[in-house]
């Protein structure tokens, strides 16, 4: 009897899953779809959201709207008679994005008793250490790695401050030291935090101002990075131009 029982339970199963590997969540507006737990080292999650036109017309889907890049939809541009379903295949990146997630989706119509509706999904995302080179690619020697060579500010009017904010780490497997030596002409012009002490495999950013000094036409000039006092082969440079100032009337 148990075995009959499990035969059956299994038959179901089988005949409810999805042949091509896509689950189906079946939602209104209001109501969440929920992903679940979604595992970011498995890559992007495609779901198919299935939707009634609870309405007395027919709906007509134009367009549709995501906020995020990371959520793309398809959908067929084709009529839904009342009582018929809306299909929208919904694939989600969670690269990036640990923690929990919700996404807004909305389809807009023509000449529809609704002019949008909007659907969401929602889950939770658990993340993965990723390796230090995918957003830090270049490596200074000593272990450390930086997102930028050069930092570049573009053109700035003499006594105008840029912003930059690049991104490093200690690909060490130990605690390591780590700081810029900034030239002693350029300090009057440069302001950043020295990332100082870091644990194996840390990463931070660093938020560097430059201010264009008056009487020069451009700028170009080297931060030496160090580990444990130890010079990298590569330097981190700063470039940057005068701005003309554009007369008044021209």
């Amino acid at each position: 009897m148990m075995k009959k029982a499990l035969y059956l339970v299994l038959l179901l199963t089988a005949a409810c899953a999805p042949k091509d590997g896509v689950r189906t969540i079946r939602t209104t507006e209001g109501r969440d779809a929920d992903l679940g737990r979604i595992m970011e080292i498995d890559g992007p999650v495609t779901i198919r959201l299935v939707v009634k036109n609870d309405y007395a017309d027919t709906l007509y889907p134009a367009q549709l709207y995501t906020p995020c890049g990371c959520t793309k939809v398809r959908f067929e541009r084709k009529p839904v008679a009342p009582g018929e379903d809306e299909v929208l295949e919904v694939t989600y990146n969670p690269a990036y994005r640990p923690g929990p997630m919700r996404e807004e989706i909305q389809v807009q119509y023509q000449d529809s008793p609704v002019k949008v509706r909007t659907f969401a999904i929602k889950g939770q995302v658990t993340g993965f250490n990723h390796p230090i080179e995918e957003d830090r690619p270049y490596a200074f020697g000593e272990g450390l790695y930086m997102s930028h060579k050069v930092l570049s500010y573009g053109r700035l009017r003499p006594g105008e401050t840029g912003d930059f904010f690049f991104r490093h780490g200690n690909g060490n497997d130990r605690k390591a030291v780590i700081t810029f030596d900034i030239p002693d002409g350029w300090k009057p012009y440069v302001r950043m935090r020295q990332p100082g002490k870091m644990k194996a495999d840390q990463r931070d950013t660093i938020h560097v101002k430059f201010t264009m000094p008056e009487g020069l036409d451009s700028v170009e000039f080297a931060l030496q990075p160090r580990v444990d006092g130890k010079p990298t082969e590569e330097v981190l440079r700063i470039k940057a131009q005068k701005k003309e100032l554009v007369p008044f009337g021209n």
